[in-house]
């Protein structure tokens, strides 16, 4: 019974790992999608200041204007760019998470077939153990052997 006992205490301590590793998962996921979706909102707000300059270049803007337009298209340019790399850390923290999840899922899975097979090979101890005091009973009734009960 100890080791069912010390089993179902792993169990258990695998389950909230699991837990844990789902949770950071999550949370690595949720950021991961928030930097996308940054990412995606810097990206279209550099397209459309691009176009607008176009659209203001073609009436005729001085040569200061079209300077200050092109700094601030480089600058989100470069926001683009480091927005670019926040998404790849998270994609790489998001499948680190992903890959200690599926770990801790795969332990306990492991934890489990053994109390399993741990409960299996108890039953069929069991079930020997049974068969043998009926055998041990049969055989003394056969062979006259007085087994304390009255027939």
């Amino acid at each position: 019974m100890t080791s069912t006992t010390t089993l179902a205490t792993l169990i258990e301590l695998a389950e909230g790992r699991k837990n844990k590793a789902a949770q950071e998962f999550a949370q690595a996921a949720a950021a991961h999608s928030r930097a996308r979706e940054r990412l995606v909102l810097i990206e279209n707000y550099r397209s459309d200041y691009e176009s607008r300059m176009r659209n203001q270049t073609g009436i005729g803007l001085d040569g200061t204007l079209v300077g200050n337009y092109a700094r601030f298209i480089q600058q989100l340019t470069e926001a683009v760019e480091q927005q670019a790399q926040e998404v790849e850390r998270c994609t790489g923290h998001m499948n680190a998470m992903r890959a200690a999840f599926f770990d801790e899922e795969r332990k306990l899975k492991s934890l489990e077939i053994l109390a399993q097979r741990e409960t299996q090979r108890q039953e069929s101890t069991e079930a020997r153990r049974v068969q043998k005091q009926i055998d041990e009973f049969a055989s003394r009734r056969h062979y006259g052997t007085p087994t304390g009960y009255a027939i």
